[in-house]
């Protein structure tokens, strides 16, 4: 499995100008372990659920993702 540092390498390759100064690139790493940090308290908050609950917790957050994924698209 994929370290977060190995995730936060190629999302910044994909994501990241090679021409991007210093400080964008500290800032956005910065908001990327937030998020990912965020993901593992969703993780552990979802184990003090039920299956059922679980299940409609991730799917409303696989939904506000896409939701918001096709906002940046328009």
């Amino acid at each position: 499995m994929k370290t977060m540092e190995d995730r936060w390498t190629e999302f910044a390759v994909q994501c990241i100008s090679p021409n991007a100064p210093a400080i964008q690139f500290q800032v956005m790493r910065i908001a990327f372990y937030a998020g990912f940090k965020a993901m593992l308290d969703v993780d552990e908050e979802l184990t003090r659920l039920t299956d059922e609950a679980a299940i409609l917790t991730l799917e409303r957050f696989y939904r506000e993702s896409r939701n918001f994924i096709a906002s940046i698209k328009e």
